[in-house]
């Protein structure tokens, strides 16, 4: 284990809440595991007591057990709390499945990068054999893009243009008024063909603690393959999953 910092001990010390923290420290620090025994020994508590430890941690996704081995391992909520998008991820993932189920297409998580580009964190893709592929990792101009412009949607559009100039693009500050006043208006955005030939985009924002948008969900699929009449009902299940999203992030 690493060397911690001295600190002054607390007037008012809590045993148990010192144990299951050293605990959770241990287990974190293992990525190859931390046994019963090892656990008791580095507590100086009986076995029985480490156990009981490690199944508090584990209910609560701190630490997960191999039933082969008895072994425990850090658990999801360790990179949860050490990795922001690992959690966002963990969150968002089941929503954007039932999305893909729902509407057959590739959906994506995108955030804001440098304030001029749009960048996916994670997609689900479509079980369509002609279909928009995974995009993890891929960016694109937030200006042109349907989650770029959700992401943007609360900038000044002046500052947006400038932005965007900065970037060696060119910016219509009317036309990026008029996309922020269509999302505004319908909670929505929609674009045909203006990042890819060919491919169209529907995106819903993702609002933080604060009321300010910090992601886009987004549904990319081939031009035409989702009828006009169908948009709205499609927008509609992605403002719920947002919403689901926004309810789990905050929590």
């Amino acid at each position: 284990m690493s060397e911690q910092p001295e600190r002054d001990q607390p007037a008012y010390p809590i045993g148990s809440v010192d144990k299951a923290l050293r605990l959770l420290m241990l287990v974190a620090e293992r990525p190859g595991g931390v046994r019963i025994g090892e656990a008791a020994a580095a507590l100086g508590v009986a076995a029985s007591t480490a156990h009981r430890l490690l199944q508090m941690l584990a209910l609560h996704g701190f630490a997960r057990q191999d039933p082969a081995t008895k072994v425990y391992h850090p658990g999801d909520a360790i990179d949860r709390l050490t990795n922001p998008i690992e959690r966002v991820r963990q969150l968002a993932l089941p929503l954007l499945r039932e999305l893909v189920e729902e509407c057959g297409e590739t959906v994506h998580l995108a955030a804001l990068e440098d304030g001029a580009a749009a960048r996916t964190l994670f997609s689900v893709e479509s079980p369509h054999l002609l279909r928009v592929g995974d995009r993890s990792g891929h960016t694109q101009p937030a200006h042109l893009s349907a989650m770029g412009r959700v992401l943007l949607s609360d900038s000044d559009p002046a500052e947006v243009a400038k932005a965007v100039r900065a970037a060696g693009s060119e910016a219509d500050v009317a036309a990026i008024e008029q996309h922020f006043a269509a999302i505004a208006e319908s909670g929505y955005m929609q674009q045909h063909g203006e990042v890819e030939s060919g491919v169209s985009a529907l995106a819903v924002p993702v609002r933080g603690a604060s009321g300010a948008v910090e992601y886009a969900i987004g549904v990319t699929y081939p031009t035409g393959r989702i009828p006009a009449d169908a948009v709205p009902e499609l927008a509609e299940s992605m403002k719920r999953a947002a919403a689901q999203l926004e309810n789990e992030l905050r929590r």
